[in-house]
């Protein structure tokens, strides 16, 4: 048998330790870069909820502008049902034609900014959060959204198989577009200039004073307004204290960013 010479045994002592030091090298290398993504990660997943809470604070004051237009625009349902229920459905009214423009041509349509949260959600970022409350209620706020959309769905199926019939059936349009078409003004320019068009005061509807015909009405404009009103209590209510909680626990969590101990504005211990 031959022996190995005390070279060679140094010799695989030698390249043993190197492949232990390789593996080392290698698995160091890993984690190195590992802890560099989860840092990247953490810093993204930190601006995105940043970018989410400035989203969601200009959501706020959006959604204020929208809730008092969709207040009037309830005021205006209820002042036109009023106007019909006592004086009867009018054809040369220019009062009650203006209160019907007010209650249909109104309705507007709030969309969320969702493109943060939806970002947050799809890059896998809730991971880095590390909290499991705001995970949570990023879930929550989610499910809010498509609450809030399929309700607003609901509101514009009734308009659009309801109330565009009616206005198509007896709102007479060609007073308004001699101004608002074929003038190019703007929709409350025309609708002031009416009377000055119309100059015999006629036919601004196209209805007949009809006891049926002004139950219809009533009562599809009844359905609309509370359909509106619930929307209120239903979603919208519920919807608004979800973003104001969603924002609250956001900025708690990156409040620790706010003071570096390195910064000048960390705040001094008394």
């Amino acid at each position: 048998m031959n022996k190995i010479s005390y070279l060679e045994k140094f010799n695989l002592k030698s390249r043993l330790v190197e492949l232990i030091i390789l593996f080392f090298a290698i698995t160091l290398g890993f984690l190195v870069d590992n802890y560099r993504e989860s840092l990247s990660e953490k810093s993204n997943a930190k601006k995105l909820l940043s970018s989410m809470s400035t989203d969601l604070k200009g959501d706020l004051v959006r959604f204020e502008t929208f809730s008092n237009i969709r207040k009037n625009l309830i005021n205006s349902v209820n002042d036109f049902i009023d106007d019909v229920e006592k004086r009867g459905l009018l054809k040369d009214d220019l009062n009650q034609q203006q209160l019907f423009s007010l209650a249909i041509f109104n309705w507007t349509y709030f969309k969320p900014n969702t493109a943060n949260i939806e970002q947050v959600i799809s890059s896998g970022a809730l991971r880095y959060l590390g909290s499991d409350e705001l995970i949570n209620q990023i879930g929550v706020l989610e499910a809010q959204n498509i609450s809030l959309n399929d309700r607003q769905e609901r509101e514009q199926e009734f308009f659009l198989n309801y109330l565009q019939p009616l206005m198509h059936k007896y709102y007479n349009f060609k007073w308004l577009n001699s101004n608002y078409v074929r003038k190019w003004e703007s929709f409350p320019e025309a609708s002031q200039k009416l009377s000055k068009v119309n100059l015999e005061n006629t036919n601004y509807m196209l209805w007949d004073n009809s006891i049926d015909l002004k139950i219809k009405i009533i009562n599809l404009f009844e359905n609309y307004v509370f359909i509106l009103r619930s929307s209120y209590a239903v979603t919208y209510a519920e919807y608004l204290g979800e973003i104001n909680n969603t924002i609250k626990i956001i900025d708690s969590n990156l409040e620790p960013d706010k003071y570096n101990v390195n910064s000048k504005e960390a705040p001094e211990n008394n």
